[in-house]
């Protein structure tokens, strides 16, 4: 496992991670980018099980530099339908794939406003999944 943060917010849909070749990163590795939360504890046994983690996005690095790398948002697939498909015959059940990028969420002095606790923020932790 590759440990590391955001060094910096490109937009909603990139990041730059602390962490590259040196590290052991290699093109197409996933990240999560995460909050940590408390830790718990086994309630039979009282050990530790770590901490909670909240999610606030995954990433695929696209690019490995020696101590750092890029990273894109995953994408995903939709059904759409064409416009001139629709213009021809609105009722017509025709579609098409579209891929779509998540985004992330980012603050507005770093890129977007969003909600405060949910929001990537340079420094967050990031872990290879």
């Amino acid at each position: 496992m590759i440990i590391g943060k955001v060094a910096r917010i490109l937009s909603d849909e990139e990041v730059v991670l602390n962490v590259g070749s040196e590290d052991g990163v290699k093109e197409n590795m996933e990240f999560v980018i995460f909050l940590e939360g408390d830790h718990l504890l086994d309630p039979e046994t009282g050990d530790n099980l770590g901490a909670i983690e909240t999610v606030k996005g995954r990433v695929k690095v696209y690019h490995v530099q020696d101590k750092m790398s890029r990273a894109r948002t995953l994408t995903y697939q939709v059904r759409g339908q064409s416009l001139d498909e629709w213009i021809s015959d609105p009722l017509s059940l025709r579609s098409r794939l579209e891929i779509r990028r998540r985004k992330l969420q980012v603050y507005e002095d770093q890129v977007l406003p969003i909600a405060e606790d949910l929001a990537v923020r340079i420094g967050d932790k990031v872990r290879s999944v």
